[in-house]
């Protein structure tokens, strides 16, 4: 409160929607949606995405609800019982589509967006670019975080650390291993994943 929100410069790291969407069903934060680990990322439910009561799915596609806000103001869409706001989409395709294509439409005020690929392979070139962008200026040192920087407990248990995300994502023909493992989730993608916005950020097609 009494703060500026446009004297903020948002910096929104954005990830190759195929391992975002792995890492997602490994941490989902504020998503929901009902996955498990026989299929994720589930896209078009299949047999493994049976409901509470063991009823076979009947949607075409898996949707997420995500949390945004604590509170209804103004026209946000309408808040559940407890008040909180959600946002529903038809899959995390749809997800990643709207979340990233919204930030990169802004015009309205200064946001940068960086790719967490450029963060994990030239670290200090990036962090310093981002720095000076936002009117800081880096020190002499810079130091990798071996380790996962997010800490091992909580919704962040299990994360990889430094030397672990650089072979996983450093070698391309891993990129879909374990990843999209039905052919109808792997159509799917094809055919409703934001090509122009992959291409941008550089994004291979699937």
């Amino acid at each position: 409160k009494g703060i500026r929100q446009t004297d903020f410069l948002p910096i929104v790291m954005i990830k190759d929607p195929i391992t975002w969407m792995a890492s997602m069903c490994r941490h989902s934060y504020e998503a929901r949606w009902r996955h498990y680990p026989q299929h994720c990322p589930n896209l078009v439910p299949n047999k493994y995405d049976k409901g509470p009561k063991g009823q076979t799915p009947t949607q075409k596609t898996m949707k997420v609800k995500v949390k945004f806000a604590t509170q209804h103001i103004g026209k946000e869409p309408i808040p559940d019982k407890k008040n909180r706001t959600f946002v529903e989409y038809d899959s995390l395709v749809e997800l990643w589509n709207v979340w990233y294509g919204d930030w990169y439409d802004v015009v309205e005020f200064p946001r940068l967006m960086v790719r967490f690929e450029d963060l994990m392979f030239h670290a200090e070139d990036t962090v310093t670019q981002v720095c000076e962008c936002g009117g800081g200026t880096m020190r002499s040192w810079f130091r990798y975080v071996e380790d996962s920087a997010k800490g091992q407990y909580g919704p962040h248990a299990g994360s990889a650390g430094f030397l672990a995300s650089l072979v996983t994502y450093g070698n391309s023909t891993l990129r879909m291993e374990g990843i999209l493992t039905d052919e109808k989730d792997v159509a799917y993608a094809r055919q409703h994943l934001d090509t122009d916005l992959m291409d941008i950020f550089g994004y291979a097609p699937i």
